[in-house]
């Protein structure tokens, strides 16, 4: 998926202004950003010793061992150049993924083509015109 332009992930500072911006904050933004960088190291050693995070209200990531087993792949070997690896499977809460889902079919009905920061690309945007979603115009 192609980076939309001018959008960058929400890092531990951006969040703490965020968080610090609130009417009901009394936190300072420097301790805000500190304790969510503690937060991020703990999760960082949860998921290298193979623990799941759950990240309330939005899902969980789920660490995972693989070895090339299937798809004519050959079995994992220690000489053959193909050993075992890991990789991150994240799981969407429901209710979030609801949420969502409502407003992007309510930000189309009111004429906005994606998210607020996530723009539907040409390509999206032709297969929802072709099926109907989307005025052809």
């Amino acid at each position: 998926m192609a980076r939309v332009k001018g959008t960058e992930a929400l890092s531990a500072y951006k969040m703490a202004k965020r968080i610090s911006d609130r009417k009901d904050n009394v936190y300072d933004k420097r301790i805000i950003e500190n304790i969510l960088n503690m937060y991020m190291d703990e999760c960082r050693k949860a998921l290298l010793s193979g623990e799941r995070v759950q990240i309330t209200k939005v899902g969980t990531i789920i660490p995972e061992v693989k070895t090339r087993l299937f798809y004519n792949l050959p079995r994992c070997n220690k000489e053959g150049g193909n050993p075992p690896y890991t990789k991150l499977r994240i799981r969407r809460n429901n209710l979030l993924g609801d949420v969502m889902n409502r407003l992007l079919i309510k930000n189309i009905e009111n004429g906005i083509y994606g998210l607020e920061k996530l723009p539907f690309s040409k390509q999206q945007m032709d297969i929802l015109k072709k099926s109907g979603y989307m005025p052809e115009e």
